[in-house]
């Protein structure tokens, strides 16, 4: 009996179907900022924005600014009155008013001035200060209220309404709201004033905050009370009941961009949209407890003060969700919304429905690895496991139930119901599956004798205009036409060799395809009996990853893609991690749903809901700024005047840089180039640019932020650098000089060198000249003595005596005596031995 009243209950809140539009329940992924950043672990007051975009931080200990890497310190040394900082309020000018213990101070330009309350220096405590519809600043002193006058006087407003102001605040009108001991009090911009107090609701003690939300709703409260007066009402209504602890004390609240309003309490914050709450807490993702303030910069940054200050990733648009209220770390295979607009997901223990209160388990899956989930047309929800038995919930059950379907029905990779219902399912080794309603069984629509395999698995499925299916399996990809007729496309029409597991249709009619192995992903498109490549990509080439685990496309022709590093939008590119707020960057193979406003992703850490109807992310780099610049050991701070060259000893700069973004940094880097030194640009990942001795000369120092593909305008820093002395002017023209001077000397020491060397050579020649001539003198009279034989000499030939030139006849030897410088010897040869004085020649 009692079964059978708890079951309908149970399915009733089970499958209770959330708002499609807004997320429910889930954690917002906020980040803890500490001493790893630079930043104190506590004792921070206040935070601002300035014009450029940084962040200013008031402490108990003095005014930092955080550029999102480092940070800088103002102190009383410096020029503050007081190191506790009260209020910040960072003025449209550039300036930034900064409230203490003794006194109001402006700093602008890298100076601190203090204010002046009715011509004289305040040194009592500023304890709240606010500006005006019109840009003026007021505040709160010594029991007074005090307003701009111009510059840094401040006057006294003539018509006090409230003694002990305990918050000061515009509205979207133009009118300071003050809250106080005696109520509320309105000063409109022509100076006129209302209030409500006891006898209008309010508590007998005053109230210690008041704001006007975007509808015109005057909220006000302290402690554990909160009221409100709806616009044109005379008395405040008690909405106590809405907090969730009591109001913070100290800070204040935001009335955020679309009207609503957050209040800080001392256990998270209570987020009004009109008047339906929505508390921010521990168990929606706030690291801490007590909140003292909290504000939305101009990314969309939400940024919560309390015991330490903590930064919401990814703008609030991303939300993870578990199955425990706090624990993350479940495997989630799939996720899927029924006809009802219930959000189902498969685990590893198990299917959960998504509820407010985050993932309930369905009973009767419990233990089961839940990989794949579809809702056929007669709202049987079929649960399919690559470990255990295909699973049923019948319309109306609580319960699940394995579902009869013999030996087909396990293991089972995906299931998949087609736009008429019918259900589909991937088998682990089967082969391609479909159910037939009629004969109540499974038919195996392709298994593995079609593509000569021992076994087929299945994992994808799409249907195209003309109703032919399309699926991706082990062996390829496969194709139904309408006939009923299946091809299968492979590496001979140009299809790498890995399992292929997803698929996506364009609305073009061609295909994007995912594989098991990481080789990126490919469009195909069939054009007649070929199937042709279109595109691929890889990564590096839009791509983090070459691993792709699931793709989809929207309703806009987008692709969508998840890997083992997060998720990507292929164009306009898109990239979302841990950085963004996924509780993993690791997501699970086909699980990823798209709808027209969400993009759900299964993951290793849970289920990932991405919010597609915030605003979007920064479609711009912002511009990057040059916040200090050191020359040798003298450091310049903003803004830059350089009224001299720096010294060559000063030669060696160093360019702190850094962009006021805070929304997506994990792909900020810069380019820069120092013109005069170097000429094309160059990539830096960090926020200092070092230049070590540069030589004398003027330069221009330019920087770009680069935000993934995007560049942002160039910030440019001039400035000139004196050469050593010995490159100055004067030493230059001085060795110009003495160059000159040496170099006429060289040259007169040459010319006087080589006039000597001349003469010295002259004397020479002349001595060899005469010397010359006499041995000619002495040559010609020698060869005039010299007789030479020539011509033919008539010798007889019976006494070879010889005729001269006056026909006498001589001797041989006489007359070459006569005629040569020859004599003659005489002697007897053998020949005329033996004839003369042996008796003649021998026989």
């Amino acid at each position: 009996m009692i079964s059978r009243f708890l079951c309908p209950l149970l399915a009733a809140l089970l499958l209770a179907a959330p708002t499609p539009g807004r997320a429910q329940g889930g954690r917002l992924p906020f980040t803890l900022l500490g001493p790893e950043q630079g930043l104190p672990s506590g004792g921070i007051l206040n935070i601002a924005q300035d014009r450029d975009g940084f962040l200013w931080l008031g402490t108990e200990n003095g005014l930092l600014r955080w550029d999102g890497r480092q940070v800088r310190r103002w102190g009383m040394e410096d020029g503050l009155t007081s190191a506790y900082v009260n209020g910040l309020h960072a003025a449209p000018d550039g300036a930034l008013w900064v409230a203490g213990l003794h006194g109001l101070v402006r700093l602008q330009e890298g100076r601190c001035e203090a204010a002046h309350f009715n011509s004289t220096v305040a040194g009592q405590v500023v304890s709240s200060i606010a500006p005006d519809a019109q840009g003026r600043l007021w505040a709160f002193s010594g029991h007074k209220v005090y307003r701009q006058a111009e510059g840094l006087e401040f006057q006294e407003l003539a018509a006090n309404p409230e003694p002990n102001v305990y918050a000061l605040l515009a509205n979207r009108r133009g009118a300071m709201l003050l809250a106080g001991g005696s109520g509320v009090h309105i000063i409109e911009p022509d100076g006129r004033t209302r209030s409500w107090g006891p006898e209008a609701g309010l508590p007998a003690g005053g109230v210690t905050f008041a704001a006007e939300d975007g509808q015109g709703r005057l909220w006000a409260g302290g402690a554990r009370s909160l009221l409100v007066l709806p616009k044109g009402a005379t008395r405040f209504q008690d909405r106590s009941a809405l907090l969730p602890a009591s109001l913070s004390p100290i800070g204040g609240p935001l009335v955020d961009g679309d009207g609503s309003l957050w209040l800080p309490t001392v256990d998270g914050l209570l987020h009004l949209i009109g008047e339906r709450p929505e508390p921010l807490g521990f168990d929606e993702g706030l690291p801490f407890k007590w909140v003292r303030t909290l504000m939305r910069d101009r990314e969309g940054t939400l940024w919560v003060l309390g015991a330490s200050l903590a930064k919401l990733q990814g703008q609030g648009r991303i939300r993870n969700f578990s199955m425990g209220r706090r624990a993350m770390g479940e495997m989630v295979w799939w996720s899927m919304r029924r006809r009802d607009g219930t959000q189902m997901v498969g685990t590893d223990d198990g299917a959960a429905v998504l509820t407010p209160k985050g993932l309930v388990q369905v009973p009767g899956t419990e233990g089961i690895r839940i990989k794949s989930i579809a809702e056929d047309g007669e709202g049987i929800l079929w649960m399919v496991s690559t470990r255990g038995p295909t699973l049923w919930l019948r319309p109306g059950r609580s319960r699940a139930e394995v579902a009869q379907l013999g030996p087909m029905g396990f293991p089972a990779n995906v299931v998949w119901a087609d736009p008429q219902g019918g259900i589909w399912m991937g088998g682990a080794a089967q082969g391609i599956l479909r159910w037939d309603p009629k004969a109540r069984k499974l038919i195996q629509e392709v298994g593995p004798a079609f593509t000569g395999t021992e076994t087929l698995g299945g994992f994808g499925f799409q249907i195209g205009k003309q109703g032919e299916v399309w699926a991706t399996s082990s062996a390829g990809l496969l194709r139904r036409d309408p006939q009923g007729t299946w091809r299968r496309f492979g590496t001979q029409d140009g299809l790498p060799p890995s399992p292929m597991r997803g698929l996506a249709l364009n609305p073009d009619g061609s295909l994007w395809i995912h594989f098991q192995e990481g080789v990126g992903i490919m469009r195909v498109r069939l054009e007649g009996d070929r199937l042709s490549i279109l595109e691929r990509y890889t990564r590096g080439h839009g791509l983090r990853s070459d691993v792709i685990y699931a793709l989809a496309t929207d309703e806009t022709g987008a692709l969508w893609t998840t890997s083992d590093q997060g998720i990507d939008r292929l164009q306009p590119p898109l990239h979302l991690g841990r950085q963004e707020g996924m509780a993993s960057e690791d997501c699970s193979v086909l699980a990823l749903q798209v709808e027209q406003e969400a993009i759900w992703v299964g993951t290793s850490g849970g289920l990932v809901r991405f919010d597609r109807s915030l605003p979007a992310l920064p479609s711009e780099a912002p511009r990057a700024r040059i916040l200090e610049a050191t020359f040798g050991e003298t450091r310049i701070d903003r803004p830059f005047a350089f009224p001299r060259p720096f010294k060559a000893s000063e030669s060696s700069a160093t360019f702190h840089l850094a962009v006021p973004t805070y929304a997506a940094t994990q792909e900020l880097r810069y380019k820069v180039r120092l013109k005069g030194l170097e000429a094309g640009w160059r990539t830096v990942e960090g926020g200092d640019v070092h230049y070590p001795s540069l030589p004398g000369g003027a330069y221009r120092f330019e920087v770009q932020a680069l935000l993934g593909t995007l560049e942002g305008p160039v910030t440019a820093l001039e400035f000139q650098v004196q050469p050593p002395w010995w490159k100055s002017a004067w030493a230059l023209t001085f060795e110009a000089l003495a160059g000159v001077a040496f170099l006429y000397a060289v040259i007169r020491f040459r010319l006087a060198a080589l006039a000597r060397a001349k003469a010295h050579l002259e004397a020479q020649i002349a001595t060899r000249t005469e010397e010359l001539e006499h041995r000619n003198r002495e040559l010609s009279e020698a060869l005039t003595q010299v007789k030479q034989l020539s011509g033919l000499l008539p010798i007889c030939s019976c006494c070879k005596k010889i005729r001269d030139d006056n026909g006498y006849w001589n001797q041989l030897e006489t007359y070459i005596s006569n005629h040569s410088e020859a004599d003659f010897t005489h002697g007897i040869c053998p020949q005329c031995t033996q004839d003369f004085f042996h008796g003649g020649p021998k026989p």
